[in-house]
């Protein structure tokens, strides 16, 4: 009995010694001073991987820092953009010691100039509930590119809705306007353009280009008909082709157009549902 008491202490005083870390929210971390910020953006983009954050604890124990989504930094540059981090990387940091980690991030003003490269950053605030509900779709479906900035602006400069649009991404692009339509309480578009800005280093971000529009004609035909559809100029010619004088049988229609826009000049134009000269559906479009 002894030498089994001996062998079960000695094991206890053996044993390594395990510490859990302490989770903790980057921002609510910020806030009560447990952390310390230095950011830096080595990119010189707003979207993707941009931004290197090293984190210093300045506790007495092991933490880990979880990125929450939303957090924002406001630049050294006054006229560079500020960066909304998208949240979802952990770190974990030892008592008094620093660590690194490269952040997935987005513009969080586009009226402000493209991200200076290795421009610095210091911590603004979180962003809001809604910011934080566009971004956790966002990283859902790793939208971490131009749709998902698209979104991103949504709600940080109530851009529009129409705006969110990937024609590669179609599917997804239609449940992210069903998300931002429910999230922001904004009507659904009638049309989406897929759009693109500058992304340049200290640039303006400007006016965006259209790259194409989006359209979608729903019609309930209570009899066979002949139809014609496609983008047609002012002066009445079709320009961009989707069918011609194609028979559809008694049913419903849902008929989807992408308007190849980035080369046509400026004006107005119509995307039309017709059958022969009659026009039965049209969608008016201005390209700057």
């Amino acid at each position: 009995m002894r030498m089994l008491t001996r062998v079960i202490v000695f094991l206890f005083l053996v044993a390594p010694l395990v510490v859990s870390a302490e989770r903790i929210e980057l921002s609510t971390a910020l806030l009560d001073g447990s952390v310390r910020l230095n950011a830096v953006n080595f990119a010189g983009k707003y979207v993707g991987i941009t931004t290197r954050l090293t984190l210093t604890n300045t506790t007495k124990q092991i933490i880990s820092v979880t990125i929450d989504g939303g957090v924002i930094l406001k630049p050294v540059m006054v006229e560079d953009q500020p960066m909304v981090l998208a949240g979802g990387e952990i770190v974990t940091i030892s008592a008094g010691r620093s660590a690194e980690v490269e952040v997935e991030t987005f513009c969080g003003n586009l009226s402000a100039h493209c991200p200076t490269k290795d421009g610095v950053y210091s911590f603004q605030k979180k962003g809001s509930d809604t910011l934080v509900r566009v971004l956790q779709f966002i990283r859902d479906r790793q939208l971490f590119n131009h749709l998902g900035q698209n979104g991103v602006w949504v709600v940080t400069n109530n851009a529009p809705i129409d705006d969110v649009y990937d024609s590669d991404q179609k599917q997804i692009s239609a449940l992210f306007v069903e998300h931002l339509c429910k999230v922001t309480g904004k009507p659904k578009p009638e049309m989406q353009r897929q759009v693109r800005y500058a992304e340049e280093a200290g640039a303006t971000l400007g006016t965006p280009k259209a790259l194409k529009i989006y359209a979608e004609f729903e019609v309930l035909l209570e009899s066979p008909k002949t139809l014609t559809l496609g983008v047609f100029n002012d002066k009445g010619e079709m320009i961009q082709k989707v069918f011609e004088d194609q028979q559809f049988g008694r049913a419903g229609h849902v008929f989807g157009v992408d308007f190849e826009a980035a080369d046509v000049p400026a004006g107005s134009y119509y995307i039309r549902l017709k059958e022969g000269d009659a026009v039965m559906k049209e969608k008016v479009v201005r390209i700057d």
